[in-house]
């Protein structure tokens, strides 16, 4: 995790000369901006049998070490905040939905569209 902290810089990753994935390092923080949700259908496996509750047990595992080692990522859908994990989610009614104090729900309208986004993509 301590190597996360270091870096500061932007990765712009396009795909058919297309915007698809931005991470941006700003020392304790990690903004990752999907652009095009097309880029989680590039596994081979696309079958995802997990539950919508063993989902959110990931990520809240995933939020509190994050939180742990004062780090946070928030997850962006074409530039427009969704979902913060870690260390500086700060969530109100969000905490009833996740049952976690590391994982804010930045805007539900965006968090809503960005999933839209990646079952769209994962079906096509």
């Amino acid at each position: 995790m301590r190597l996360l902290k270091l870096p500061r810089g932007r990765i712009n990753i396009q795909i058919d000369y297309k915007p698809s994935l931005s991470l941006d390092f700003r020392q304790d923080k990690i903004l990752v901006d999907v652009k095009d949700a097309t880029i989680f259908d590039m596994s081979e496996e696309n079958e995802d049998d997990r539950g919508l509750f063993e989902k959110i047990k990931e990520a809240k595992k995933v939020a509190h070490i994050l939180d742990n080692n004062d780090l946070t990522i928030s997850i962006l859908r074409k530039g427009k905040k969704a979902i913060s994990l870690g260390k500086a989610a700060n969530p109100t009614l969000s905490r009833f939905l996740t049952g976690s104090s590391d994982i804010q729900i930045d805007s539900v309208r965006q968090a809503a569209k960005l999933g839209r986004d990646v079952t769209k993509a994962k079906n096509e």
